[in-house]
């Protein structure tokens, strides 16, 4: 191996035979490795962690220290560095103890010196094989991280945009998903729930209403309450949501079937809710959590048939249906939320925007 390219290679040595510790050193020298040298196993761990070498080569019987301790030793605190044992008097049980703690050969004295040199070589190669297997593994795991960044990113920014589309169609009603989104975490942080649990209300609660879509728009704005039928077609919309977001791919990803508490958004505890009458232990968590969280906004806010009502009205809303409509833990949570807020929406709502509930992408 050239001089230059060993140059930067440190090498220790550890043997208690003055003249072969001299001849090994100056061989490695002579080649263009930065070579150390101890004269015992316990300055040689002493030298290893001064120096931190690439290689250790140490022999095996020594006063102090065997050379297997040394190499135990040195795998323990570096697990990449290479270690190269000798031995005069070694049997075939030091050979697989030292292969076995991780030794990347052994060699017998006296040793023929163009075999120690192919052999130091090979253990430097082997190095430097693994520290490139592992920086090639380090890029890796970076570029699956940044992927995954720029792949969570798009996604959100597309739940975003598909909630956007139903706004679109109703400028009553432009901010609400993402108003409900955040009131909904909010009650789901008041019940301790995971950051996982959270990130499914946040996409739910952006594509809850994304089944208007498929409601004929004059019904979105008709300026007076629905009559029977109108209404009919309106309740459609959770079944709409969920026909229309089961099947893409990012919402599965989430570990919780999306569409579904999109699907019960509506439904209540006592089976009077749509689009399927299911009732209590039937309906998902998130989606109790939603359903508070939607009625609690669109009473409190501005629709084509009426202004928006005063905070308290919602309250008293989901206070008096605790229990029959809505889940009474949920119910209890949203209250202590509003509580800690003075009852007012808008102090809650800048809360709520500047909360860790929500990461970097919101």
């Amino acid at each position: 191996m050239p001089f230059e390219e060993n140059i930067s290679t440190k090498i220790l040595v550890i043997d208690d035979d003055p003249a072969l510790l001299s001849m090994v050193c100056s061989v490695l020298r002579n080649i263009g490795y930065d070579v150390f040298s101890a004269k015992n196993g316990n300055s040689g761990i002493e030298e290893f962690k001064k120096e931190k070498p690439t290689l250790v080569i140490t022999d095996i019987h020594m006063p102090d220290i065997s050379g297997i301790d040394v190499l135990r030793s040195i795998k323990k605190k570096s697990p990449t560095t290479q270690v190269l044992v000798f031995s005069g008097v070694g049997t075939m049980d030091d050979i697989i103890e030292a292969l076995r703690l991780g030794a990347c050969d052994f060699l017998t004295k006296p040793f023929n010196l163009k075999i120690l040199i192919h052999t130091v070589n090979r253990c430097v190669e082997r190095n430097e094989l693994i520290n490139e297997r592992i920086n090639r593994q380090a890029t890796l795991e970076r570029q699956v991280v940044e992927r995954t960044a720029a792949l969570t990113n798009t996604f959100y920014e597309t739940v975003k945009a598909l909630g956007r589309l139903t706004e679109l169609r109703d400028p009553y009603t432009a901010g609400h998903q993402n108003r409900v989104a955040l009131l909904a975490m909010g009650i789901g942080r008041e019940l301790g729930l995971s950051q996982s649990d959270l990130e499914i209300i946040h996409v739910a609660g952006l594509l809850h209403d994304i089944g208007k879509a498929a409601v004929p728009v004059e019904l979105l704005v008709k300026p007076s309450r629905l009559n029977e039928l109108e209404f009919e077609l309106v309740k459609n919309h959770p079944q709409s949501g969920y026909d229309i977001i089961r099947d893409i791919p990012f919402v599965e990803s989430l570990g919780k079937d999306v569409s579904v508490v999109v699907q019960q958004h509506h439904e209540r505890l006592n089976g009077t809710g749509y689009p399927n009458g299911l009732s209590d232990v039937e309906i998902e968590l998130e989606s109790k959590i939603l359903s508070v969280a939607d009625v609690i906004e669109a009473m409190s806010s501005h629709r084509p048939y009426r202004p928006a009502l005063n905070i308290d009205v919602a309250m008293n809303e989901i206070r008096k249906n605790r229990g029959v409509f809505f889940s009474p833990e949920c119910v209890d949570a949203c209250l202590e939320l509003f509580a800690r807020h003075d009852n007012n929406i808008t102090i809650l709502f800048e809360s709520l925007n500047g909360t860790d509930i929500l990461d970097s992408r919101n």
